[in-house]
């Protein structure tokens, strides 16, 4: 008789292998499920506070202007079309409220950025009263150059133009 045994061992070490082998993809699975989840929770709070839509909603800052042309020339215009956003005052400086609108919105002058529509361009004109901002048919005219209103409608137009 023959002593040899070939088939699986009595014990059931072979079974405790196959727990282990289970229970470690399990671990895994749960694992991987855990970060799938924390990276949706963060994600969506990185977007909680965005609403795409919200530059949509209220009012369009301005009123419809078609008569820009009366006081920008035929450069400016193409400016006008392409994006920038004119503020306009009569006094022989630009308030100080002015220049910091313009340094947040798009800094110094720049030739570059005024061509890709992107400039808040600063401009002396004796024949308006108080500051008139221009922008790709829409105006707005303020007597207080530190009006929150100026900035809403840089703003929202900046970039804007023609396209609009």
């Amino acid at each position: 008789m023959s002593t040899d045994q070939s088939g699986p061992p009595r014990d059931g070490s072979d079974h405790r292998g196959l727990r282990r082998l289970g229970g470690g993809l399990l671990a895994v699975a749960i694992g991987l499920g855990a970060v799938i989840l924390l990276l949706l929770f963060l994600n969506s709070r990185d977007e909680a506070g965005i609403d795409p839509a919200a530059e949509d909603k209220g009012p369009v800052p301005g009123v419809p202007f078609a008569g820009a042309a009366d006081l920008l020339d035929a450069q400016q215009l193409k400016l006008l079309a392409a994006g920038d956003v004119y503020l306009l005052y009569a006094t022989p400086r630009p308030p100080a409220a002015l220049r910091a609108l313009q340094e947040e919105l798009s800094g110094p002058p720049d030739p570059a950025l005024e061509e890709a529509g992107q400039a808040v361009i600063l401009q002396r004109d004796r024949s308006v009263g108080g500051i008139t901002a221009l922008a790709w048919r829409r105006r707005l005219v303020t007597q207080d150059p530190a009006d929150p209103a100026l900035e809403a409608f840089a703003s929202y137009w900046l970039g804007r133009g023609e396209a609009g």
